[in-house]
Parts: structure tokens; sequence; C-alpha cells
């Protein structure tokens, strides 16, 4: 069924073969010896022992975490070289051929070198920290495991070496003398912005390199006028001026602000960084209009070899896109300002003739970083032209029906002509996805229609007035007209037209089913041959498909061959002919199958179908031919299209399972098809990914030629990114992780409960989209944890302990000590849900990997979080005034003394540097109310709940859950809450005294007392339903976000028969009044009860003018009590924008929040003289004035208990 691969090789949890693998360690020669042993082969115990050391080495090379353990410690190296010294000492002893010594030879000469690596790596990082760290710090030098293999890929997942180190610079005039400085060490440089690259291109392919990480060269430095070229008809030119680490999303929300737009906008934006759009002269869907980076460049610095600053500066910009009859300049400068060279280039030497895209020129005359892909320098700031945005913009989303694309292909040449946006309607958007796409994100089909597309199209027109939008819409509507297979639908609104959007990004998700690895290529076509190219990829996917099917029933035969069933051999024996009778009538269907009959496998299903009713009654025969129809089925080589159609650029996607290497053979063999027939029909390789790892093979090589000249002159040491962009045959030497492969240990996996949480993290894609809402991503303060990184990180973990557990024998799983940092570094936002392709919830993944450390004894609970735990977890009356006036007063005063203390006095700071308690000192929290809401209320017992009538007559009842934050810590909010409702003439019913929704036990992995706790309150809420039943509840309200989560999780909403509201909302909805017409701040919290809509709620019930600050308040529950360490990074990161906010206000400022622990976040920025109040509170006031508490206290006299 499979072409003969030979694994054989250990602890290889990847897709390199054993070729691969000995090649990599050694090379070919002894791979050929290897094989000419093969067969000499008695028992094989010498080759296993062999092939196990060769694993040790190959999954030490790969694996950071093993790296430094072994590394780490004297007895373990001694013991691991003893052990592999032996076992060759036994090889030799039983050897037979010379060709054997030979081979043991260069294992002892690789040990050695091992050897020397190990013990020499510490001196090697002493001398890196100490040299690099006096130019960037000795923080910025990174050589733990996380950092190095969250460096050691990038989107694609091909992997070669890891880096030595990662350094990451905060300013710009590091940059030049860093260089200089590991050229001294006799490193190799590779420059790195977010890691979302589709080529490979920052991936190390040689060893012996540092990356330079430009995450921290974030800065916008803000918008300037320069004088514009003659002929432009403008007097000056906006330019926005950025360095080489701002995402490109915030550089683009920067310019909308101002009503301006950059226009550099590829699809990756939300994580890319400007320096990467540079070095890949990366385009997106606004390219169709503006063009790629290297149009919208005015100037930009690059550090080069030998720790030169040169700044490459475009002459004369004549603010529009480059076309094939302009010539075009840059200057080169020195850092004095010296110009070196001039660079001019034709239209046609950056794009060739007919194309909306190019990058395969990768020389450019000469020209400096531009699409260079790292390796001539490292970009570190730039200039971006700046365009005015359009005042108007509509979406159009067309769905193309039919059994081919004919018609779409059709349909977008004529509009890209029709519209040359040389009008005053323009498009700025025209982006393609074929069926493919829209199985794998489960797209919405909005015609009615039976079926589905074949293809959709997304069109952004913008216009300056209503008149335009107008014209142009009748225009695409006219022109759409003699084409029936095609529907059109226009965006109603902005929020429609973001849902149409919603789905482009989305595309991600193709690489679901193979576990998220594809062969991700990009073409240029000129727009012409567009139908040519879709008639190719309509026929491949259709062969494609009837040799899987011929595949299926090869295997089918193969396997009846010597099919053996549970019982009644001799029954099955004779009907095996018949069988094969059934499948020769099934080849000759397939063979000459219409192309309607292949597109849905309809043979194979048929064959299927067939033969299951045959052997009906043999379980075992049924279940095996079963079993291959779907390994084979799920193998079937399947090309993917979408495309930034107004330019040609086609996007090609090609799944693939990473360990199949006969599925890797025929994809690389449908990449090298599909890069031929865009040759042939007058396209390119490339018109944004770059060619890097994945297409230097397909690279005109007049064109490599070109580029190893001008590196060679550049830069005559090879510093930077070595062995990228020279080496034709890369692709063949690089190996991708294989998650596939742990099925082999799946009983490993089992034991330490890690087989889910490999499974969750499975499919990432390594996007990106996961960062910029990400809390634990901010790099001032060195937190790269978003899920990208962590996913990359808890996969060589697991892969460690894989090997731990196998050759060390242990069931410790020791390993998993390095999973506590990865999963304390998550708020349980779960911001980074919504924008995943693959639909990888990080908050449950993070749940999972503290219950497991927790599970196997390898986290503890930090006291403050215990006693914090044990304090919600009571509900007895006298033990909460005890804790409160511990825990909560006296503890808290404590801290706000030991604050001041430690602010002032300096040698107690240099004493306390660095520990926890420090960290806990950090930062003052803010003084609670004083007494809980039980002090105003009449005595409750644990079974009995409360009735509060408002004043006049009621038909609304809401049941309302105040929550620990705000019932017993700030007391205010439950008060607050319920004097909103009662004054809007609701009724409100309470449940029994301190009942805690049990999210803080859940997410300290508290197991046990989270299901108590939530056991409890199901129990509760449906007595207290049945007792009231004749009370209708028109809502359950909340004023804590993390009790909505905990409440929906108990279906709450089923019990109380009602949904769950914020209070806040719920009281403007139904009538509450208040004065409003005020200014605020506002901070949404991460467990967000409004859902993002409380400025919106604001403005409309109440005339408030609201300025929202974005990121975390810091305070994260219980997380700021046992990672300190980790809220006080984000407490810095949230003062900061705040203080932008209120510098020069002279006046204390009030910040409105929905959520009692985001009160103790915010509050921690005393400093700033704001005053955080939760909305319920800000209504109250509002609406009863100062004293509105004493207005409460008479209202909830005559409260009704009710015993349940």
């Amino acid at each position: 069924m499979k072409a003969q691969n030979y694994r054989e090789i250990p602890y290889n949890y990847t897709s390199a073969d054993d070729e691969l693998v000995v090649t990599y360690l050694f090379d070919a020669k002894v791979w050929n010896k290897l094989q000419e042993l093969r067969g000499k082969r008695i028992t094989g115990r010498s080759a296993k022992l062999l092939m196990r050391l060769m694993g040790d080495l190959f999954i030490l090379k790969r694996n950071p975490f093993l790296f430094d353990d072994l590394a780490g410690s004297r007895s373990r190296r001694r013991l691991f070289l003893k052990t592999a010294a032996n076992d060759l000492a036994i090889i030799e002893k039983m050897a037979e051929q010379k060709e054997v010594l030979e081979i043991t030879g260069r294992c002892r000469k690789a040990l050695k070198g091992l050897n020397d690596t190990l013990k020499g790596h510490r001196r090697q990082r002493r001398r890196i920290r100490r040299e690099l760290g006096a130019i960037i710090g000795r923080h910025n030098v990174c050589f733990e495991p996380f950092s190095i293999i969250s460096h050691a890929t990038d989107a694609t997942d091909w992997r070669r070496h890891l880096a030595v180190a990662v350094l990451r610079p905060t300013r710009e005039s590091q940059v030049p003398r860093l260089v200089k400085a590991i050229e001294r060490l006799g490193l190799s440089i590779i420059p790195r912005g977010a890691g979302t690259g589709l080529t490979g291109g920052s991936v190390p392919v040689t060893e012996g390199c540092v990356m330079i990480n430009t995450e921290k060269l974030n800065r916008i430095r803000g918008i300037k006028h320069l004088p514009a070229a003659p002929g432009t008809g403008a007097s000056t030119m906006p330019v926005l001026e950025l360095e080489a680490g701002v995402i490109t999303q915030t550089a683009m929300g920067y310019a909308e602000v101002e009503n301006l737009v950059f226009a550099t906008d590829p699809t990756s934006s939300w994580a890319c960084t400007i320096g990467g759009n540079i070095a890949e002269n990366a385009g997106g869907k606004k390219a169709v209009m503006w063009g790629t980076a290297i149009d919208n460049l005015v100037s930009y610095r690059i550090a080069m070899p030998g720790g030169r600053l040169m700044e490459v500066r475009r002459e004369d910009h004549p603010m529009r896109k480059i076309l094939p009859e302009d010539t075009v300049l840059f200057s080169v400068r020195d850092e004095e300002g010296q110009i070196k060279k001039t660079v001019s280039l034709s239209g046609t030497e950056i794009r060739k003739i007919g194309l909306g895209k190019d990058i395969t020129n990768k020389a450019l005359g000469g020209l400096p970083g531009i699409q260079k892909e790292g390796c001539d320098g490292i970009i570190t700031s730039a200039e971006f032209i700046l365009y005015p945005s359009f005042e108007y913009k509509t979406t159009f989303c067309l769905e193309f029906f039919g059994n081919d694309m004919e018609e779409a292909s059709d349909v977008i040449v004529k509009i890209s002509k029709e519209f040359d946006n040389g009008g005053k309607e323009a498009l700025i958007a025209l982006e393609h996805f074929d069926d493919e796409y829209m199985l794998a994100i489960n797209y919405k089909v909005k015609a009615t229609r039976k079926g589905s597309p074949k293809a959709v199209l997304l069109i952004d027109m913008v216009g300056h007035n209503e008149e335009e939008i107008d014209r142009g819409t009748r225009r695409l509507q006219d022109l759409l007209g003699p084409y029936k297979n095609t529907e059109i639908f226009v965006a109603r609104d902005e929020d429609e037209a973001e849902r149409f959007w919603k789905d482009r990004k989305k595309l991600g998700a193709i690489a679901r089913r193979t576990n998220a690895f594809k062969l991700n290529e990009d073409i240029v076509l000129p727009l012409d041959v567009l139908g040519a190219f879709t008639r190719f990829v309509d026929t491949y996917n259709l062969e494609e498909n009837r040799y899987n099917q011929l595949d299926f029933l090869n295997a089918t035969l193969a396997y009846l061959e010597h099919a053996e069933p549970i019982e009644d051999p001799e029954w099955l024996e004779a009907r095996i002919p018949k069988a094969r009778e059934i499948c020769s009538e099934a080849l000759s269907a397939i063979r000459n199958a219409t192309t309607e009959m292949l597109q849905d496998g309809a043979q194979a299903k048929q064959l299927l179908s067939e033969l299951l009713e045959f052997f009906r009654g043999y379980k075992r025969i049924t279940g095996d031919i079963q079993r291959i129809f779907n390994e084979v089925r799920a193998r079937q080589i399947i090309i993917a299209t979408h495309m930034h159609a107004g330019d040609g650029n086609v996007h090609v996607n090609i799944p693939v399972f990473s360990n199949d290497m006969e599925m890797m053979k025929r994809a690389a063999k449908t990449a090298d098809d599909v890069m031929e027939e865009a040759v042939r029909l007058g396209g390119v390789v490339s018109g944004e990914h770059g060619i890097g790892i994945t297409k230097m093979k397909y690279l005109d090589p007049s064109l490599a030629k070109a580029l190893a000249a001008y590196r060679k002159k550049v830069d005559p040491k090879g510093v930077m990114n070595p062995g990228q962009l020279t080496d034709p045959d890369i692709q063949s030497k690089v190996y991708t992780p294989s998650f596939n492969l742990l099925e082999l240990e799946a009983s490993i996996l089992q034991h330490g409960s890690l087989e889910t949480l490999a499974a969750k993290i499975a499919t990432c894609v390594r996007c990106g989209k996961c960062k910029i809402d990400c809390c634990t991503f901010y790099p001032a303060k060195n937190m790269f944890y978003h899920p990208r990184n962590k996913n990359l990180a808890i996969a060589s973990l697991i892969e460690a302990i894989l090997y731990d557990v196998q050759r060390a024998h242990s069931t410790r799983f020791k390993f998993l000590k390095q999973l506590e940092q990865i999963a304390d570094h998550c708020t349980m936002c779960h911001k980074c849900f919504k924008p995943c392709p693959v639909d990888i919830d990080t908050a449950e993944v993070s749940l999972m990997e503290r219950e497991i450390l927790v599970s196997r004894k390898y986290k503890k609970t930090r006291m403050a979080t215990r006693a914090s735990l044990a304090y919600l977890e009571t509900r007895n009356p006298l033990g909460n005034a005890l804790f409160r006036k511990g825990l909560v007063s006296w503890g808290g005063s404590l801290q706000r003394t030991g604050h001041q203390m430690l602010k002032n006095m300096a040698p107690m700071r240099k004493v306390l540097s660095g520990t926890h308690a420090a960290e806990i000192l950090a930062s003052p929290v803010p003084r609670p109310p004083a007494g809980t809401l039980r002090d105003i209320l009449p005595k409750c017992g644990n079974n009995q709940a409360m009735i509060l009538n408002p004043p006049e007559e009621t038909e609304q009842s809401v049941f309302y859950f105040p929550g620990c934050g705000s019932e017993r810590l700030f007391s205010d909010i439950s008060k607050a809450a319920i004097y909103i409702l009662l004054s809007a003439g609701v009724r409100v019913v309470l449940p029994p005294p301190y009942i805690c929704c049990g999210f803080p036990a859940k997410v300290n992995a508290k197991g046990v007392q989270h299901s108590q706790m939530t056991l409890r309150d199901s129990v509760i809420f449906s007595q207290i339903r049945e007792m009231i039943s004749y009370v209708e509840f028109d809502a359950c309200v909340v004023s804590c976000g993390t009790c909505r989560e905990a409440l929906e999780e108990i279906e709450a909403p089923e019990i109380l028969d009602c949904d769950i509201a914020d209070v806040s909302r719920f009281a403007l909805e139904n009538g509450l009044e208040v004065k409003g017409g005020n200014s605020c701040l506002y901070h949404a919290p991460c467990h967000d009860s409004l859902d993002g809509d409380a400025a919106g709620m604001l403005e409309e019930f109440t005339g408030y003018s609201v300025d929202s600050v974005p990121h975390c308040c810091s305070e994260g529950g219980t997380l700021s009590m046992s990672r300190p360490d980790i809220t006080n990074a984000m407490l810095q990161r949230k003062h900061d924008e705040i203080e932008l906010r209120t510098l020069g206000k002279g006046r204390e400022t009030t910040i409105l929040t929905n959520c009692p622990s985001c009160i103790q976040g915010l509050g921690r920025n005393k400093d700033l003289d704001i005053v955080p109040r939760h909305l319920a509170v800000e209504l109250a006031i509002q609406a009863g004035g100062k004293d509105w508490e004493e207005k409460l206290k008479a209202m909830v006299k005559q409260a009704e208990v009710v015993t349940f």
C-alpha cells in the first residue's frame, strides 16, 4: 500500500526518514554504507543499537529542552556518553564488515563533537551574554529553550537547526553595533520579526546562527509631511515613520485615525512586522491599487555586515503605484548622510511586464534590503507614504456556482479591466477563495440556490461620495448581468462587511485535516490566463481524485490477499474471488469516470458500499476495509486556491500529512507541476511570500546568480542568513514535526494525561492571529507567551517527555516542570479563540496544563492564593468576617506598607531584588470599602433566598448573582447593582450569602473544590426556582464577567429559564434614568459581561464621552498573588496607556469598568490620580446622587426572606 520508507531510527517524531536523518548527522557516504549493510544483518541487534544512538543525536540537535537538560548536568552527560560508548563497543565487537567500523568511527567523532559542545556551551553562553549584553542588556540575550524553540521555524513549520541565542535589541542604534559584535564572536545572523513567513526564510539552515528579533523595535515615531515631488499635484505628502518591529495592523490603525491609508496590507497583518514586509516586499489585498512595499516606501534604514547603518531613500516618489514605464531611483547613504551609490530600476525590472506582483528579481540591481529576505542586513526603521482615505466604501460578496471555475475566472478578468482604478470609484481589494476553502472554514452560503458555490469573490469598492459608490455598484451589477451562475450580495453596513471579510481571515483552516501542515505556495499570473490556470487546477484535482480511488482499490485487493476473519476462514476464502470481481468492475468504472462522477469520489464510495455489504457478518474484514478507505481517502492530494484576484497573485495550498512520505512526495510533485504551469503561462513563482526554503529550486538560475554576486560584494564573510537562497536542494534537507507519529507512544501520553493536550494544539497553523490581543505578549517586558509560541514549546516538551520515558525508563515526567511557566502565562481571557482559524481555545489548553501539573505534583499553590481560595469557599458568616479582617483588611494594609517601604528604602530594594516578595510589593493594592453587602441586608441563612421589591408595583424580576468580588471584596458594586435595579422598578431575587461561582478554583486547577462549588450552586438555583416558581425571571444579572462564564457552564439560563445579562445594561435598558453627559476613561475586562459594547452602551443611554484604554488591567484574579512577576509586567503596559490619556489633565480622572477584579488591578495605578469605578457604582451615583447608599438602606428594609 505504501512505498518502502526506512524509519528505523527511534525518537524521530518528525517527517524525516532515516536517509535524511543520517545525511543530516553525517553525510550521504554513511547512508550508502548503511544501505550496503542492510542486507547483511543477522539478528539486527547491532543495527538497533546504532539506530538508537542516531536517534539520540538527532533529538538532541532539534530539542532545546533535552539539550539544556543534558548540558546542565555533568552526571547525566557522563552517563549518556558512557552508554553510547558501550553501545558502540558492542557493535564493534560483533562487526564482521569493515564498513561497520567506519560507521562507528564516524559515530565516535560525532559523540566527541557533542561532548565538546556540551562542555563548552556554558562558556560560550557566558561570552555571548557578556559581549552582546553590554550592547542590548543581558536580559535581552536569551538562551532559554522557550525562546529557542519559538524561533526554530516560521509559519511553514520547516526546520533544520536551532539558533544559538535569540537577541532582542530595544533601540535602533544598538543593531549596527550588535552586528559587528556578533561577527567578532564568529557567529552568523538571521533577522527575525514575527515569524509569519510562508517559505522558511528565517529558519536556520546552518549551525552557529543567532536570531536578531526586532519585535522590541516597535515605536511609531509619527506622521510627518515631506515635500512632494514635482508633477504629483501636491505640495506635501504624508509619511509614517516607524521602527521595524511595529506590527503592520498597528501601523494601519495609526494611519486610519488620521483618515489616511497605510497601503502595505499582507494577509498576516495581524502579526507580521514592518521589517519583514520590506525584506519580503509584501503586498496584500490593497496591492491591486497601491502596489507592494517597494511602491510605498519613502526610505528605510538597514544594518549591514560590518556594522554599517545605511539609509535607502526613494527619490521623487510619485505618490502612486510603480508602472512598467517608470524609472525608479533610490539613493543609498551612510550614517553621515553621504550618498554611497544610487540604484536605478525600470518598472519591468521590479515586476515582469503584465504581472501585478513579482518578487523573483532578488538582486534588484544591488538595492539593499528589499525582497532580500534578510540575506544582506537587518531592516531597523522605515518611512512609508500614506494615502488619503476614501470617504465611502462598500463591500460585495460574489458567489460563483456551476461545475467549474470558468465563469469565475472570466468575471474576475472582466472586473479587473472594467475598474482600472483610474476613475473616481475604485476597487481596493478583490479576494477570491475556492470550494476547498469554503469546506475548511464552514462557509455560510448566502445564495438561495441549491448546492454550494464553486468559488467566492470579496470586493471592497471605494469612492469620495455616495454617487461614485452608486455608479460603481451599477457598473458591477451590469457587468454581472450575463453571468447566470453568479450571485452578488452587497453588505448593508460595516458590521456585515466585516462578517464578509471574516471568512477570508480563516483560510489557514485549510490545513486542519492534516494536523496543521501544508505546502503553501504563491504564484503570479497574467490576468488573461487565470481561466487556463483554473482549468489546470480543476483537471489536476480530478485526476488526483481518480488516482486516490484507484489507490483505495489496490490497497483493498492487497489486503484481501491475506485477510483473516475472526472465525469461519473457509467461508471467507470462498468469497474472495467474487470480491476481486467486484473490484475489477470498479477498476473499469474509475478509469472511465466522467468529471461529474469523479468530483465526489462516487466510484470508491460505491465500491466500499458493495464490499461492506458483500462481507456483512465478517466484522474484522468490514472494519479493516472501512479503515483502509478512511486512511487512503484522507491522503488524497487536493490543490486549494485563493488569490488576490486583481493582480493575479494566486495562493496554492496543498494540505499533506507530514509523516506520510508517499503523500509528501506526491504533494511535492504537485507543487512542482503548479510552478511549471505558472511559468509556462507567463507567470512567476512568487508574488509576495518570498523564495526561502520552499521555492529555491524554482528560482531562475540567472536571478539566483545575480543575488549571489550581490551578497558576495556586501557580505563577503557570509554572516547574514547563511545557507538561505543559495541551495536549490534545501527543501530536501529540512523536516517538520509530526504529531501523527505520536500515536506510536499513545500509551505514554495517556499515562501522563498528555494525549488530549497534544491533540488540542495539534492543529495550530502558527499564523500568529493570537498575538495582538494576547495579554501575555508584551515585548517591552520580554513577554512573548502568545499561543503560537506556547504551542511550539508544548510540542517540544511532549517530545522531550516521550524521549525521557523511553531512554531513561523514567516515569517522573520531569520535563513537565518546564510546562508551569507556559501554563501560568495565561489570564484565561479567551481572546485568542475568536481569531483562531482552527478554533484552539488556549484558555482551555492552559487550564488543562495546570490540571496536569497539579496531578503530577509539579505545581504548588502559593500561600496567599490558598488563603484566598479558602476565603471564597467558606459560607460561614463568622469565618467570612475573620477572613476579611485578616486577609483583606490587615493583609492589604501590610502590603501597602511594604510597598511604601520598598519604594523609599534603596537597601531594601537591593536585598529583595528579583524575589517573589519584591514582586508582591511592587504596586499597592487599593483599599476596599468597609463591610460586605450582607451588612446592610436582613439576616439570611444558607438555605434562604431574599426578595427585594422596588417602591412601586412591578412585573419585572431578576435573579442577581453578586459573586465574591462584588459581594465580599468591593461590596459597593453589589450594593449599587441592587440600587440601580430597584430604581429601575425591577424586583431583585438574591441567592443565599457568600456563594462563589467556582471560577477562581477552576483556573487554579482545584478540580474537587470547583466541582463541589458548581454542584452546590446548581442545586441552590434549582431549589430557588422551584420555591418561587410564581416569579418569572426576566434575566439572571451579574456584575462580573467570570461569574457569567461560570453560570453559563452550570447552565443557569436553563435552570432559571432566562438569559444572563450584565446588570448595568439591564438597568439602563429597563428604565433607569441617569444624568450622564460626562467624559471618562473605560477599561474593558478580559472577561467582559458586556461583550465589548460598554462604550456604545454608555454613549447611547447616558451621553457619556468614552475613551477606551486597551490591555489587561493586570490583576488576573488570583494570578497577581500566584505570579506577580507576570502581572507586574502587564500592569506596566496598562499604566503607560492610562498615563498617555491622563497626562497634563491636572485633575482626578474616573476610569470605569465592569469587573470587580479589574477595580483592584486598576487601583494599583495610584500614582496616576485615577479613580477606578464599576459601571454599576457610576450609574448609582448618577441616578441617586452621592447619598445613594443611604437611600438603598431604606429600600432594602422590607426585604422578604424565603426558605427553600
